[in-house]
């Protein structure tokens, strides 16, 4: 069905036709066509209301089409007993049901007593928005806010077929298929809520052979063509329509097409064959082995297009910058400190030191960039800033500048060398024991002493020590370099954002995004998956080096669902928060994390849960 938007193209009709019940004759006030189900109509129509005019949409069955007064008949109860159970089904995602009634064709106002024929009429709300068609031709899933609004879309559809599969949506337990899922019967508001529409004929016409072809040509399962409506059905024509979102193009009309085709797109051909095969499984002939829980298949279409994006993405360009490969962990460079010397074999020569030059060595010359590696394991945003492109690779720097970082790294090592002497001359000249002096070994202790005690703040090695291999952890200790984050986190970074940090074991259920609480847009946020058999964990190395965490917890504004249990806990012990958080009413807390070797974030399992976030995440020292 096309947008139901006022003003939005569609056939228009006279101003002055109208359709209601016997009681009632000219209770609606048709505005145009906007679309057909089968040998049904749909029209934008109004309903005058405390004087005032309220859009709705009007689905028209007219007994003068090629059905048969029994046929008509036929489907007449039927009709009423879907509409029936159509009005029980209350829940965002699914269009509102008015009314239904059989009575007089369409007809001028005053003349529906001068015409013959019947008709059967279904009144649904008005969704103002487009419909998915149109809503996707507006985006071209380029950036990561808009496959996270094709996702979010998927997901609320996914919740809705579940729900109304399950026999939740009417008293009695009754499940209700919709038998016509397309782009065109599903619309989005301006609020980005996707709502299931066109609900009634489509599936109780199955059993009304016709030669016109009324389903949805690539969105119909197999089954279909013998007129078998089911929820199989359903979630083969959902498979279709996430092909759709995600290719922006039209579904092959065959299973095995529609598999291959699906299995070939980036995103899914990244994963691995068994989570391929769980993706293609709802594209197969036999209703059977069909998923039966969508919720449960958009995991792994949402670990392919969220997850798989952005580590092929961040791979990507970590493969277009040739960076050398380093022998040990990688850490930051320390703020200040000496630069890298090779200390000579030969004897030094005593010479006069600057009048001003203090015993502790300081010169301070600037490192080549190109022997400086990116560092693998610091976040972005934390720590220095390393140029991607304009350092060129191992190797390849100038000449030029090759020699005049030698002639610096010799004069620095000439200053050295005599303040090392220097101060070796007045310890022995304070030294009241004679014989130890004269004897030439007690200057070289001396000097032993005393250069530990100006180099153990050093704590990088040598370029000399970097390039041939040669361990030397006692005299280079590293705080800092743990191997996991955040640990990799240089000592003078106060702040940290967790969702920038590499988790232990990957994100588990939670994908990392922007999201928005209580109105409130944030940036960086963890986001849950609701899911009925899965709970959403991830954990970090916290190093024992932060204080605080702080967060707000809330329900993601777009959420299907009003709530979720999130807790945070640390070492393993009872959790330091747990708290049922619901939809409007976010919660801003701040988790003692002094100590704390390992952080653990979970949100618990449930059908009934929320779109669980934690959103600006921050670790304090």
């Amino acid at each position: 069905m096309p947008t139901q938007s006022i003003g939005a193209g569609g056939k228009l009709t006279s101003q002055d036709l109208h359709i209601g019940p016997d009681a009632a004759a000219d209770r609606y006030r048709l505005l145009r066509s906007i679309g057909r189900g089968g040998e049904a109509v749909l029209y934008l129509a109004e309903i005058e209301l405390a004087g005032g005019s309220e859009p709705v949409v009007v689905k028209v069955l007219d007994s003068k089409t090629t059905i048969t007064p029994d046929e008509f008949d036929r489907i007449s109860r039927k009709w009423n007993e879907q509409a029936e159970l159509l009005r029980f089904v209350h829940r965002p995602g699914v269009v509102g049901v008015r009314e239904h009634f059989e009575g007089p064709p369409i007809h001028r106002s005053g003349e529906s007593g001068t015409l013959t024929g019947r008709a059967l009429v279904l009144v649904m709300n008005h969704v103002d928005g487009l419909d998915l068609r149109d809503w996707r031709a507006e985006r071209n899933l380029a950036t990561s806010a808009e496959r996270r609004e094709v996702m979010r879309t998927l997901e609320q559809l996914a919740d809705v077929l579940d729900w109304l599969h399950s026999g939740k949506a009417t008293p009695s337990g009754r499940q209700v298929i919709h038998g016509d899922l397309s782009p065109g019967n599903v619309m989005v508001d301006g609020h980005g809520q996707a709502t299931l529409v066109d609900f009634g004929l489509s599936k109780l016409t199955a059993d009304h052979q016709t030669a016109e072809v009324w389903f949805t040509p690539g969105y119909a399962a197999p089954e279909v063509f013998d007129g078998k409506r089911t929820p199989a059905a359903d979630r083969y024509a959902f498979g279709a329509i996430a092909y759709f979102l995600l290719s922006g193009e039209s579904p092959p009309n065959s299973p095995e097409q529609l598999a291959r085709a699906m299995a070939a797109l980036p995103q899914i051909a990244a994963l691995d064959a068994e989570r391929r095969a769980r993706i293609t499984a709802v594209y197969t002939g036999d209703p059977v082995q069909r998923p039966a829980s969508l919720a449960g298949w958009m995991k792994d279409v949402r670990h392919a297009v969220v997850s798989t994006t952005s580590s092929t993405s961040q791979r990507a360009v970590q493969d277009a910058v040739p960076a050398p490969v380093p022998s040990k962990p990688v850490v930051p460079p320390q703020p200040v400190g000496p630069p890298p010397v090779q200390t000579p074999v030969a004897a030094p020569v005593p010479s006069p030191p600057p009048p001003a030059q203090d015993a502790r060595p300081q010169p301070q010359p600037q490192p080549q960039p190109p022997l400086q590696p990116r560092p693998e394991h610091v976040p972005a945003g934390y720590g220095p800033t390393y140029p991607l492109h304009e350092s060129p690779p191992p190797g390849s720097a100038a000449p030029k500048r090759r020699r005049a970082g030698l002639v610096l790294g010799s004069v620095a090592a000439v200053l050295v060398i005599a303040a090392l002497c220097v101060l070796g001359v007045r310890l022995l000249d304070k030294d009241k024991g004679g014989a130890q002096a004269s004897d030439g070994k007690g200057g070289s202790s001396a000097s032993e002493a005393a250069v530990p005690e100006e180099e153990s703040p050093t704590p990088t090695p040598s370029p000399s020590e970097s390039e041939s291999g040669s361990p030397d952890t006692a005299a280079t200790p590293d705080p800092t370099a743990s191997g996991t984050q955040p640990g990799g986190v240089a000592a003078d970074i106060k702040a940290a954002d967790l969702t920038q940090l590499t988790p232990i074991a990957g994100l588990g259920n939670f994908t990392v995004g922007a999201a928005k609480i209580n109105t409130k847009q944030y940036g960086a946020a963890f986001i849950s998956n609701p899911d009925c058999n899965d709970e959403a964990i991830t954990e970090f190395d916290l190093n024992r080096e932060w204080k605080h965490l702080e967060f707000t917890a809330g329900i993601d504004d777009g959420s299907t669902h009003a709530k979720g249990r999130v807790s945070i806990s640390l070492d393993g012990k009872p959790a330091a928060f747990s708290e049922l958080v619901e939809l409007g009413k976010p919660a801003t807390k701040s988790v003692d994390v002094t100590d704390a070797l390992r952080l653990r974030v979970k949100v618990d399992m449930g059908c009934d849960n929320g779109t669980v976030v934690i959103a600006a995440p921050q670790l304090t020292r």
